[in-house]
């Protein structure tokens, strides 16, 4: 800017030199002096968008289950879409979401691992995960921790019974009695499991609900889901 020019006065100075320019020459121009504030301005609309279009179409979670050390390839989409039909859930305004092949190893001390540790005890906390299906060892080592809460709590007295031969029994900690009830459902000859083979390798595969979980109906209702063949 020239001494003494106002801003009004160079902004003329810099339309009377471009006046006569050439289409070319005018996007040269432009190009050089302001292709740097274009650009952020772009990128800020496109990120400011997105933002407003998650926000927008976000559902709220009916439910949510994790398959802890175990993998498999399975299209779990195709598989939740029909959970929903059978669960009857309001997919315009709520989603379900089937999350396999996740590692939780409180052995190692590796970044990876930690991460994975700290993500699954945030979700737990945020009330977001509702089932945890995971070998014998790391379903006691939730249990001792009290992540995974008394099956009597949350199943029905029917469907408690028709799994009766399957319980597994735990003393939950915190929970005001020495008792042992039941935390976890052997489920290794599901439906769910023999067609995946996510959990190849393992004679027993536990189902638990999480001790906090506000979708005890539709965990009772992916419980029966899981043993029905596709």
């Amino acid at each position: 800017m020239a001494a003494g020019n106002s801003v009004m006065d160079e902004i003329r100075e810099q339309h009377k030199k471009m006046k006569d320019k050439s289409l070319k020459e005018k996007f040269q121009y432009f190009w050089e002096y302001y292709r740097v504030a274009t650009l952020v301005t772009i990128l800020a609309i496109v990120f400011i968008g997105n933002l407003v279009y998650t926000v927008v179409t976000a559902k709220d979670s009916a439910f949510y289950a994790v398959f802890v050390n175990g993998y498999t390839d399975m299209d779990t989409e195709e598989y939740m879409a029909g959970f929903d039909e059978y669960a009857q859930i309001d997919t315009k305004n709520y989603s379900t979401t089937l999350e396999t092949n996740f590692t939780l190893n409180q052995d190692s001390a590796d970044t990876y691992s930690v991460a994975n540790l700290q993500k699954f005890a945030a979700q737990v906390a945020a009330q977001e995960v509702d089932v945890m299906i995971a070998d014998p060892d790391t379903f006691q080592r939730y249990t001792d921790e009290g992540f995974l809460g008394g099956l009597n709590e949350f199943l029905s007295e029917e469907t408690l019974s028709k799994y009766a031969d399957r319980l597994i029994y735990a003393n939950i900690p915190d929970d005001d009695t020495e008792e042992d009830v039941p935390v976890g459902i052997e489920i290794s000859d599901c439906a769910l499991l023999q067609e995946t083979q996510a959990y190849a390798g393992y004679d027993k595969v536990y189902f638990g609900i999480v001790v906090n979980t506000e979708h005890a109906e539709n965990a009772e209702k992916f419980l029966e889901y899981i043993f029905q063949e596709h």
